[in-house]
C-alpha cells in the first residue's frame, strides 16, 4: 500500500518516491498526530485527581515515540522525492537553518535555566534570552524560506521516464525492479498477481514446483574434453583394463 511504502523502505534513500507516496505519508502522520493529541486533551479533561492522568501519559509518550522513530523515513522520502524531481540531496541544505534555529533555543533556554540556578543575576539572564533567542529567530526566518522552497520542490512533478536516480515509480512495468541504481520497489498489484497466479494453479493441480518467473532456457551441456559421442546404434567401446593416453 503506497500509504505505508515509506515505512517499509525506512531507511532506503536511494531511487525515487511520487508525489502520492510523500503527501499521503505526511496526511497520514498528520492525522496520527492529531489524534493523539486529541486523546490526550480527552484524558486530561476526565482526570479527576490533581496530578497528570495517565492517558496523558501515555498519548505524551506515544508522540515521543513516533517523533524519534519517524525522523529516518521522513528523511528517506524526502530524499526520494527529490530524486523524483531530478534533484540530489544536497538540496536539504534548506532545511538546516530550521534545525540549526530549533537547536539554538533549546541551548539558550537550557543555559539562561542553569545561569539562574547558578545564582547569576538578572542581566546575564536577560543577555543570555535575548543573544540566543535573537539569533535563533533570524535563523527561524531563513529557515522559514528554505521550508517554504522546499514545499514547493515537493509540489512539482516528476522526471517522466528514468532519471539518474532510477526508474520512473509512476511506471507499473519499473515499480517492481532494483535497476537504475534505485532501491528494490514494492508494487502491490504485482505481488498481487502473482499470488493469484499461484492460487490458480494450486486450484488447477499444476505443477506447485513449477517457478513463477520465466529465466529463459538453461546453459548448454558441455562435454568432458576428449570424449566423443558414440555412433548412432553402435555400442560404446569397453575402456575397462584399459590405460588412457
Amino acid at each position: 500500500m503506497i500509504l505505508f511504502r515509506p515505512l517499509i523502505r525506512y531507511a532506503d534513500f536511494k531511487g525515487r518516491a511520487s508525489r502520492a507516496e510523500y503527501w499521503l505519508f505526511a496526511i497520514f502522520q498528520a492525522v496520527w498526530y492529531g489524534f493523539l493529541v486529541a486523546l490526550a486533551a480527552v484524558a486530561a479533561g476526565q482526570a479527576d485527581t490533581a496530578g497528570v492522568a495517565p492517558g496523558v501519559l501515555v498519548a505524551l509518550a506515544l508522540i515521543g515515540v513516533s517523533v524519534v522513530g519517524l525522523i529516518v523515513p521522513n528523511y528517506s522520502v524526502l530524499v526520494r522525492r527529490l530524486h523524483d524531481t531530478g534533484r540530489g540531496a544536497v538540496w536539504l541544505v534548506l532545511l538546516a537553518p530550521g534545525l540549526a534555529s530549533a537547536f539554538l533555543t533549546c541551548v539558550t533556554l537550557g543555559t539562561a535555566a542553569g545561569s539562574v540556578g547558578l545564582g547569576a543575576g538578572r542581566e546575564v539572564f536577560v543577555g543570555t534570552i535575548l543573544a540566543g533567542l535573537g539569533t535563533a529567530g533570524l535563523l527561524g526566518l531563513v529557515g522559514m524560506l528554505g521550508q517554504m522552497v522546499m514545499g514547493v520542490l515537493m509540489l512539482l512533478p516528476g522526471t517522466r521516464g528514468e532519471n539518474r536516480f532510477g526508474p520512473d515509480p509512476r511506471d507499473p512495468a519499473a515499480r517492481y525492479s532494483s535497476g537504475g541504481g534505485g532501491g528494490t520497489v514494492y508494487d502491490d498489484a504485482r505481488l498481487e498477481a502473482l499470488f493469484a497466479e499461484a492460487k490458480r494453479a494450486n486450484a488447477a493441480g499444476e505443477d506447485p514446483g513449477r517457478p513463477v518467473f520465466d529465466f529463459g532456457p538453461g546453459p548448454t551441456p558441455i562435454a568432458p574434453s576428449g570424449w566423443h559421442a558414440p555412433a548412432p546404434g553402435t555400442a560404446p567401446a569397453p575402456t575397462f583394463g584399459r590405460r588412457g593416453t
